[in-house]
């Protein structure tokens, strides 16, 4: 993975053959051990980990902030990150606690820009699926359409 905020997520085989992810600096060096299952990029201060079936949230320090209790955990951005809690449920948006700001109701979802974000009622392969845009508190600006 690229570097971002200054870390990388690396990954090892473990003695059961499974890749286990943690943090190098830029010297190469181990800052955060290799011990997650899953890793994304650090975007606004924390990077989703995956730990067992779960995701959650850690700092620089590795420290977990938001515990793992999403299926789906997506980068931070504009302060909220796209995050799914039930295996087949919907996406919503949480804060940096955690919490469902808006709560959970589309199939697909992308991050924030610029103050609005992509959502859809449908699956993203879902050639009928309608999609519009919300802003920050969650209200269209651009109802689903086809």
């Amino acid at each position: 993975m690229p570097f971002s905020e200054g870390l990388a997520a690396v990954a090892i085989e473990d003695k059961r053959g499974n890749d286990k992810y943690g943090f190098i600096d830029k010297s190469g060096r181990i800052v955060i051990p290799l011990i997650y299952d899953r890793a994304t990029v650090f975007s606004e201060g924390l990077a989703a980990v995956q730990v067992g079936e779960k995701y959650g949230y850690i700092d620089h320090k590795g420290k977990m902030i938001i515990k793992p209790q999403f299926n789906v955990a997506d980068l931070f951005r504009e302060g909220l990150a796209v995050a799914r809690i039930e295996e087949e449920g919907n996406l919503g948006f949480i804060n940096k606690t955690g919490k469902f700001v808006i709560e959970p109701q589309w199939g697909n979802a992308w991050r924030f820009f610029d103050g609005v974000a992509w959502v859809s009622l449908g699956e993203f392969e879902d050639p009928d699926a309608k999609s519009g845009y919300i802003d920050k508190k969650g209200k269209y600006i651009w109802k689903p359409t086809k």
